[in-house]
């Protein structure tokens, strides 16, 4: 029977709302396909059920917002028939536990899923139970007392059978004479016995040098706490009670926040010189000594800005990473100045701003704004005679400029007014100023080899106290933890810083500059003497974390006239420099910001460029 085809209607006619008439033939077809359909899926729904079940131990899978397809007539039979037979199963459950008394969910809230415990042991079920109630209902995973058993058993993952078959004799190599326990050893082993032999002769010959402690698990927190605190004692670190058990760097980078310098070796990479664009362009460049390189404090640490000065007269400005072939590490030559018939002795820049001052062995100095390009000529300090400023150095917070003057003066001057502020006075002549780094205070040393530590804001002489080298001092450097002062016979002595930063300082009873107040403070601690350096010390520098102490010697060339210290440990690095390390004549240096490079000033006019990886690292973590 042929079955009528429906015409479509023509544009402009109203469309037919009774179908045409269907075959019964095609009814029976349709209805073949629904009932395939609808078996197919309704097994998809059983075989979705199952699984459920399985993972929810016979909860209902909640919906997540997916909408539902409609069931056939046969599927919802099933369903029905499943839903009776489970009803009936829980109904069973419920008497049960009644009849045992169990009282659990008496509250009547409906849960989301069951937990299937059987199997397990009440006393770990009730711990679990508490820490479910403890977070927020958040399951526990369950473990087997066995796998935990299993778990604390430290042997070998895998062993191989083979092993008890070999048979080795250690008589036939002489590497593996020194295996055997006595002359009269024969020194035939088998595979098991040989690794055991070895791994004691290991232990008993390497763990001086690889410290392999840190992997024994059954070491535990008291031991490593008494073994860092003897060996904190014998190195002379002093720690606070509260850092004891981290270890003896854990106070030096609590404020920090960077991660521990291993001792003993150094990741360091030398780069190009800073001012290898001039060398190049120019062959007749200046060979003059560079006295002065210093990075901005407030430049970026990946690309940082840094200037060197000499007695060549010229201030020149570069930038790490700034070259245009795309190299990081390769510096661009921002701008340089040329001052006619003024060597450069001292150089510095004022704090977080563009200001560079700049002083030599003349009367006048100037202040160079470098953002600006505008120079500020000072002809002299007004009520000072002095006819040379060769040491100079100015606060961290750029306000405040220290000068070196005559009869162990030090003068200091207002960057922003332009005028004297006031003097301080040492014994001898002065060698060296500094200020610590958050510039409260400022250190002072000279040729009587006494340390002077005086407060900015009142001017009064907090501390005095005798090097322990006792010859003139040279160089000082400070750190938040320590305080180095350099000496002419070539030690470094490492200190303790003794005064708190963070505390608010209270100024005498006394009215008088010398007071009892110096006498009264604390001690100084002495962490120890470094002794690697055999002349003058010329130069001492911190890291940005306190963690490395440079010290150099214009007097000595190469590795044998510059050490880097690792301050945790008082111990210095042996790995660089090295016999072949180009380093010259070291007459300055300077740490960028975070300390990524080392950047070295010598005889030659280069300023020689080193990337530290450690700290590199440590930023990109």
């Amino acid at each position: 029977m042929k079955v009528a085809k429906s015409m479509t209607p023509q544009e402009g006619e109203e469309k037919d709302l009774h179908p045409p008439p269907v075959s019964s033939s095609s009814l029976v077809v349709g209805k073949r396909k629904r009932s395939k359909s609808g078996r197919r899926r309704s097994s998809e729904e059983a075989e979705e059920q199952r699984l459920t079940q399985l993972l929810f131990g016979g909860g209902a899978l909640p919906s997540f917002g997916v909408t539902k397809q409609p069931e056939s007539a046969s599927t919802k039979k099933k369903r029905k028939r499943k839903d009776k037979k489970r009803k009936k199963e829980k109904e069973t459950i419920s008497q049960n536990e009644d009849e045992n008394g169990d009282d659990e969910n008496d509250d009547g809230q409906d849960l989301l899923f069951e937990i299937d415990r059987t199997g397990v042991d009440p006393s770990t079920q009730m711990v679990n139970g508490e820490n479910e109630d403890k977070n927020n209902n958040a399951v526990v995973p369950l473990v087997d007392q066995k796998e935990k058993e299993k778990e604390k058993d430290d042997g070998p993952v895998w062993v191989d059978e083979e092993d008890a078959k070999l048979e080795i004799n250690l008589l036939q190599t002489d590497r593996l004479r020194k295996l055997r326990l006595s002359r009269t050893d024969t020194g035939v082993l088998n595979g098991v016995e040989l690794e055991r032999r070895m791994r004691e002769r290991y232990q008993s010959t390497m763990e001086r040098t690889a410290h392999t402690e840190w992997a024994d698990i059954t070491t535990t927190t008291t031991t490593t706490t008494t073994t860092t605190t003897e060996s904190n004692r014998k190195t002379g670190v002093i720690l606070d009670q509260e850092d004891n058990h981290q270890g003896s760097s854990v106070s030096l980078l609590r404020e920090t926040g960077k991660r521990r310098l291993e001792p003993h070796s150094l990741d360091i990479v030398r780069c190009p010189n800073v001012n290898l664009s001039d060398h190049a362009t120019n062959k007749s460049s200046s060979t003059a000594v560079v006295r002065v390189v210093q990075f901005h404090p407030g430049s970026d640490p990946e690309r940082p800005l840094l200037f060197t000065a000499g007695l060549d007269k010229t201030l020149r400005f570069y930038q790490v990473g700034g070259s245009d072939d795309g190299d990081d590490d390769k510096s661009k030559k921002i701008h340089g100045i040329h001052f006619p018939n003024f060597p450069i002795y001292s150089a510095s820049f004022l704090g977080t701003t563009g200001n560079v001052v700049v002083s030599s062995r003349r009367r006048h100095f100037y202040i160079y704004d470098a953002v600006a390009g505008k120079l500020n000529h000072i002809p002299k300090i007004v009520g000072r005679d002095e006819k040379s400023w060769e040491v100079c150095t100015a606060s961290p917070d750029g306000k405040t400029i220290a000068f070196g003057g005559n009869d162990g003066y030090i003068v200091l001057y207002d960057a922003r007014s332009r005028q004297w502020i006031d003097n301080l006075k040492l014994n001898g002549n002065v060698r060296t100023i500094s200020f610590d780094p958050d510039g409260r205070y400022v250190l002072a040393a000279g040729s009587d080899g006494e340390v002077y530590r005086w407060h900015v804001q009142s001017r009064k002489c907090v501390e005095r106290f005798a090097n322990v080298d006792g010859t003139p001092c040279s160089s000082l450097a400070v750190s938040s933890q320590h305080l180095a002062v350099g000496a002419h016979s070539g030690v470094v002595n490492l200190y303790q810083n003794s005064i708190n930063p963070n505390d608010h300082w209270q100024p005498p009873s006394q009215s008088s500059r010398w007071t009892t107040a110096a006498a009264a403070a604390p001690a100084r601690t002495l962490v120890k003497s470094i002794m690697n350096i055999q002349t003058g010390i010329h130069a001492t520098c911190f890291s940005s974390d306190g963690q490395i102490l440079a010290m150099s010697s214009k007097l000595e060339r190469d590795h044998q006239g510059l050490k880097l210290l690792h301050v945790p440990t008082a111990t210095v690095f042996a790995n660089w420099p090295t016999a072949a390390t180009p380093l010259g004549y070291v007459w300055s240096m300077d740490f960028s910001p975070n300390s990524h490079y080392l950047a070295l000033g010598n005889d030659k006019g280069k300023c020689l460029l080193y990337r530290l990886n450690h700290y590199c690292k440590s930023n990109d973590s």
